[in-house]
C-alpha cells in the first residue's frame, strides 16, 4: 500500500463514525491510518460512533494476530476520546449535560449547561432565551424532595427546572405558595424560612442536614467525624479545599448563582501550604 491509498482509505472512512461534532476528527484519522499500517484490509470500510461520550469502534478480523493489533488501537483512542472535546478537540473530560454523558472542554460544557435567571419583569430565561414568564404561570408542583419543579401556563404547558441549574432555588423561592398543592406549601415555606449558614462554602443554604449550594454536610460530633477528621477545624478546611479546587468545574458553572444570601463572617480556614500538600 501507498500514501496516497492510505489517504483515500481514511477519508472514506471517516463518514463512517457517527459522532457529534468534528473535535474527534484529527482522533478518528489516526486510528485509521495505524488500522492500514497494521494491515487492515483497506477495502473493507470501519464504522464507529459516539457512546457515553466515548469512541468506539467496530471492526474485527479471523485473523488472530492482527485482531490483537486492532483491538490496541481501539482500545488506545477510547482511553483518548475521554479527554478530548467532541466539539473543538481540545482537552476535555466526561460530563452530564441533562441525562446525556458527552466529553468536553470547560468553555464547551458551560455553553451548553442551562442557567436559569429572572428578570425584573418576571422573565424566566434559560442561557438567555425566554421560556416563561411568572405572571403567566398558573399551577407548580415540585418533585424528589423540592428538587425538581414544574410550572405550567394557562393552556397547561409544562417546563421543568432542576437543582442542577444554577439560580433553581431563587426560581422556587420566586413562585407564590398558592400555586403550588397544599401538602408542599408547608414544605417549601420552611425550606427558606430556617436555612443555616454553611461554614464551609459561605452561603446561608443548610437545610436538613445538607447545604444546598455545596452539598457538604455541617460538622457534627458524631463517631465518623471524629475518627476521620478529628476535630471541627480540620473537616471544614478540607472541604474547602476540595471546593477551590473544583476537580469537577462544579463552582465554574455555579459561579452565577444567587439563589442563597452570603454569609458576612464565612472564614476561609486553609493556606497555600495547606493547599499545595492537600494537592
Amino acid at each position: 500500500m501507498n500514501k496516497e491509498e492510505i489517504n483515500l482509505f481514511i477519508e472514506r472512512n471517516l463518514t463512517n463514525f457517527s459522532v457529534n461534532s468534528t473535535g474527534w476528527e484529527e482522533l478518528i484519522r489516526k486510528l485509521l491510518f495505524e488500522f492500514a499500517i497494521a494491515g487492515w484490509n483497506l477495502e473493507y470500510n470501519v464504522f464507529g460512533k459516539e457512546k457515553f461520550g466515548e469512541l468506539r469502534c467496530y471492526t474485527y478480523s479471523e485473523e488472530e494476530a492482527l485482531n490483537d493489533k486492532l483491538k490496541n488501537i481501539r482500545d488506545k483512542y477510547s482511553k483518548l476520546s475521554v479527554k478530548t472535546c467532541e466539539i473543538c478537540g481540545s482537552e476535555g473530560k466526561i460530563r452530564t449535560i441533562g441525562s446525556w454523558e458527552t466529553t468536553l472542554c470547560l468553555n464547551h460544557f458551560l455553553e451548553q449547561q442551562p442557567v436559569i435567571e429572572i428578570d425584573n419583569k418576571q422573565n424566566i430565561t434559560r442561557n438567555n432565551k425566554p421560556v416563561l414568564n411568572i405572571k403567566n404561570v398558573v399551577r407548580a408542583e415540585v418533585e424528589y424532595d423540592l428538587q425538581r419543579l414544574r410550572l405550567y401556563n394557562r393552556q397547561n404547558e409544562g417546563v421543568y427546572f432542576s437543582w442542577q441549574e444554577p439560580n433553581y432555588y431563587l426560581l422556587l423561592k420566586a413562585i407564590p405558595l398558592s400555586f403550588f398543592p397544599k401538602e408542599n406549601q408547608s414544605e417549601i415555606s420552611t425550606l427558606f424560612q430556617y436555612l443555616q449558614d454553611c461554614e464551609i462554602c459561605g452561603n446561608k443554604a443548610v437545610h436538613q442536614k445538607n447545604c444546598l449550594r455545596c452539598h457538604h454536610e455541617p460538622w457534627n460530633d458524631n463517631g465518623y467525624f471524629i475518627q476521620e477528621y478529628g476535630e471541627k477545624s480540620n473537616y471544614i478546611k478540607e472541604c474547602q479545599m476540595d471546593i477551590f479546587m473544583d476537580e469537577d468545574d462544579y463552582e465554574k458553572y455555579f459561579k452565577h448563582d444567587r439563589s442563597f444570601e452570603k454569609s458576612p463572617e464565612h472564614h476561609i480556614l486553609f493556606t497555600s501550604d495547606d493547599l499545595r500538600e492537600y494537592e
